[in-house]
């Protein structure tokens, strides 16, 4: 093109003298060139032969020519008619849409303005604003918007040029005290001529409009006043949403975009199955022209499935303002509710199941304790008519009480459970913590248990492993029904003949100050099926089994047992399977006591030898051994005990001591001891251990030669204590010791007696009758008081209290001798007497200034036995 448009002349000023502005451009071009840059590009016209021109790109380069030594420029021109052509066409568009756009804002029956968001002048103002302002156009363009509007020197500090964008407009309303008016007004960000505005559209409150947007506030503020959403549906194709508010939108789950693009506005976000069954009740609103409801399912965009309550009012083409027929309808999302009352709704069927099965167990429960209760109860009155009608028989009498007392303490076992049962259910039950010695209480347990297995011939296995800390922190008693339960039933459901465990570890623990415990109770009883297992903790529950039916039992000791269990922080876990036994795992925390470091160096280097037929214990037995410093070596057999005890002694080297097991196959304990002293003499002592009651036989052991006896399970304790006896004293004292130690006498002494039952008060005065006791009594607190202020001092050496009494009770009474001012008031022993048994009631009665706490119905030794620590040590109250 640049050839035969330039072909014929000799420069590019000839070319261009029929345009010499188009040269003069690009000569200044090309000089800008040459200054800053060898290239340049930009648009020209470009003459033609024929007369005229056309629009061409010129690209050019400025280069040094040595031959010249000038610079020269090289250019070459492309064509652009098409370009130029369309930018000129976007130019007049752009022209006649600001064209229009000024037409449409000088039409506006509003206020209409444009300011440059900058400097604040005004670019351009609508008629109304002018009759507003009262002035014409070209006075108030130009000028600052808020001198001509607002009456202000300086920008308005309500400016909402901060919060405009080019999308949506900002509506807001402003009081302009200038022209004492308030106006709606709607902000848009524009660009006008190339410059960043501001479009403001408003209606003051005199106009029209004004009312009609006030009007639509109200309006919107009613609509988003009421819960729910709101949605006019187009009555012909039953699908179409015409226009909708309030929650609709956060009900459905879509944006207004999503909702008309994805939707297409319609209602196909019910759910597939609800549809026809809303269409219908639709339909019924506008035959009857009644309002109707429906719960419907509705899908969200997210997937998540609503329940939404819809209320549907028809309104015909010819009420209509626009001439559609339409559905206005009201919708609630229901989720929640229904889905709480759902979950209420199950909760009260598992009550309802709950209560169910714990009514017909409670029926079952009642309908076995009415045989439990009438068997002792019946024993108790047959045995009382038959001691009646053999007053002249002391045999006979003493069998007949002998049984009544053996069915009044079943009875009491059975009145004890159920109690304790409902004191646990209703949260009344309390842990008492306190310093327990775990070898002591293993002793009390065995003590209770012993008799149950000796009666059956059972087999005893007693073992205590890796137990270091003996004393811990713990709720002894409830500890110890724990253990009573287990081994009880071990005993009650194992066959005569059969076998019986109690093991206790404990086991590392990694919390400092803490001890884990193991307690396992295993038997080879009856055992239970895998199907009752999961039942056997829920109260009144007993196996369905012909071999357990003639057991006597309330169903609640195990509940009982899981409940303390699990106030201990424990665990319980049940292994059984049928006719191979059962084993009881309880695993609980305590807190260790801070015990004294046993004196051992005594000991340390002395061999002892232990014999039983029990590896395990003896295994455990010689841990205990290892860590007191001793030389431990052990047996399984009387005849191996007998070969190493005369072996060590030929060869000088005798042991400090043997232990033997009382029941060990072959060659038992007492037989290995006999052949012991008959080969090596008096000199070794030797200690018999075992897990049954050798009361009865203590006395042919030690005219056998026995040193001593331990009772399983051992404790280094008790270990400690025997060995350091043989360290201590003569050989010939220890043997000349008494087996038991003698209560001292009580013989004359007076005790107050407070009973408002009278029967009762004729029993506890004969039982301390029978210990040489003498007892005045009171039938109510307030006597009590009366009679121990009228007695001389020291007169009473122990007060008997009972609790619940007409006047004045125990509580009552104790506080009130503690206050009188007189020295053995506050020394007295006060000990209550009561059938109100539980731990708080022991902590009440402690409270109430009394030094002990004995149940009813009374136990004699436990009553005995308190009198005397009490009067004869002297305690005050604490």
């Amino acid at each position: 093109m640049a050839a035969s448009a330039g072909e014929g002349f000799g420069s590019l000023k000839q070319l261009y003298e029929p345009l010499p502005g188009e040269f003069a451009k690009i000569r200044r071009a090309a000089l800008q060139a040459a200054h800053s840059g060898p290239g340049m590009s930009l648009t020209v016209r470009l003459p033609q032969r024929g007369g005229g021109f056309c629009h061409a790109r010129l690209l050019g380069t400025i280069a040094n020519e040595e031959t010249m030594g000038a610079q020269v420029l090289q250019a070459e021109f492309t064509g652009v008619d098409d370009l130029v052509a369309q930018t000129e066409e976007q130019a007049r568009l752009y022209r006649q849409q600001r064209h229009c756009f000024r037409s449409v804002l000088d039409i506006y029956e509003g206020n209409a303005y444009v300011s440059d968001m900058e400097t604040y002048e005004l670019l351009y103002v609508n008629q109304t604003s002018c009759k507003v302002l009262g002035a014409q156009a070209h006075q108030l363009v130009g000028r600052k918007c808020y001198e001509m509007i607002q009456g202000r020197t300086s920008p308005c500090p309500f400016c909402t040029n901060g919060k405009l964008c080019s999308e949506t407009f900002y509506t807001w309303e402003f009081y302009n005290p200038n022209l004492e008016r308030t106006f709606i007004i709607k902000d848009l960000e524009i660009n006008w001529e190339g410059h960043r505005a501001r479009l403001e559209l408003s209606h003051d409150s005199f106009s029209a409009e004004y009312k009609l947007a006030k009007k639509d506030q109200e309006r919107d503020a009613l609509l988003n006043s009421v819960h729910g959403g709101f949605a006019r549906v187009d009555a012909r194709d039953l699908r179409t949403i015409l226009w909708y508010g309030g929650e609709y939108l956060d009900i459905i789950g879509y944006t207004k975009e999503q909702f008309e693009q994805e939707l297409q506005s319609k209602c196909t976000y019910v759910h597939p199955d609800d549809i026809d069954y809303a269409e219908e009740v639709m339909r019924q609103s506008r035959e009857t022209g009644e309002a109707t409801a429906v719960e419907r399912r509705i899908v969200t965009r997210a997937g998540v499935t609503k329940i939404v309550s819809v209320t549907f009012r028809y309104v015909s083409a010819e009420d209509s303002w626009d001439g559609v027929p339409s559905y206005y309808s009201v919708g609630l999302d229901m989720t929640t509710e229904r889905q709480e009352q759902s979950r209420q709704r199950q909760a009260l069927e598992a009550a309802c199941q709950a209560a169910r099965v714990a009514n017909d167990a409670k029926t079952n429960f009642l309908a076995s304790m009415s045989h439990d209760i009438r068997t002792p109860m019946n024993a108790i009155i047959g045995m009382s008519v038959i001691a009646q009608a053999n007053l002249h028989s002391p045999e006979k009498m003493r069998d007949c009480l002998g049984k009544i007392n053996i069915a009044s303490r079943h009875l009491l076992n059975l009145i004890n459970e159920v109690l304790d049962m409902s004191k646990i259910e209703s949260g009344k039950i309390d842990l008492e913590p306190e310093a327990v010695s775990l070898a002591d209480l293993i002793e009390d347990v065995m003590e209770v248990f012993r008799p149950l297995a000796t009666e059956k011939r059972q087999t005893l296995q007693v073992n205590a492993e890796r137990v270091r800390h003996e004393k811990v922190v713990t709720d002894g008693g409830r500890l110890q029904q724990v253990l009573v339960n287990l081994l009880s039933n071990a005993v009650k459901y194992t066959p005569d003949g059969g076998t019986v465990g109690l093991r206790i570890q404990e086991m590392p623990s990694f919390a400092k100050g803490k001890g884990q415990y193991s307690f396992s109770v295993t038997d080879s009883g009856i055992g239970m099926s895998r199907d009752f297992i999961p039942h056997l903790f829920e109260p009144f529950s007993r196996a369905d089994d012909v071999k357990t039916s003639d057991i006597q039992g309330t169903g609640l000791g195990m509940a009982i047992t899981q409940n303390i269990v699990r106030m201990m922080n424990g665990t319980i876990e049940v292994k059984s399977k049928p006719g191979e036994g059962s084993e009881f795992i309880v695993t609980i925390s305590f807190d260790l006591c801070e015990e004294e470091t046993a004196d051992t160096a005594a000991l340390s280097g002395l061999p002892v030898l232990m014999a039983d037929d029990d590896p395990i214990i003896c295994e455990s037995a010689c841990e205990i051994l290892n860590e007191l410093g001793m030389r431990s070596s052990w047996v399984l057999s009387g005849r191996e005990a007998v070969s190493r005890v005369v072996a060590a002694h030929e060869a000088a080297d005798d042991f400090f001591a043997v232990i033997l097991d009382w029941m060990m196959p072959g060659m038992d304990g007492l037989e290995t001891l006999r052949l012991i002293r008959q080969k090596v003499g008096p000199d070794v002592p030797i200690v018999i251990i075992s897990a049954y009651d050798y009361s009865e036989i203590e006395e042919k052991f030690r005219l056998a030669g026995a040193d001593a006896f331990i009772t399983k399970p051992l404790f280094k304790s008790k270990m400690i204590h025997t060995f350091h006896k043989f360290c201590r004293q003569d050989r010939l004292g220890v043997q000349a010791a008494p087996a038991g130690k003698r209560r001292p006498r009580m013989e004359g002494k007076k005790l107050l007696l407070v009973e408002d039952n009278e029967l009762n008060r004729e029993i506890a005065v004969e039982l301390l009758a029978m210990h040489g006791l003498l007892a005045d009594t009171a039938e109510n607190g307030q006597i009590a008081v009366e009679r121990f202020q009228a007695s001389a001092p020291g007169e009473y050496a122990c007060i008997l209290m009972d609790i619940q009494m007409p006047v004045m009770d125990g509580y009552q009474a104790s506080e009130a001798i503690r206050r009188l001012e007189r020295e053995d008031a506050r020394a007295i022993p006060i000990l209550a007497l009561t059938a109100n048994a539980f731990a708080a009631d022991v902590g009440r009665a402690h409270s109430a200034g009394m030094n002990d706490h004995i149940s009813k119905p009374i136990d004699v030794d436990q009553l005995i036995g308190a009198i005397q620590l009490w009067t004869n040590n002297k305690r005050k109250q604490k």
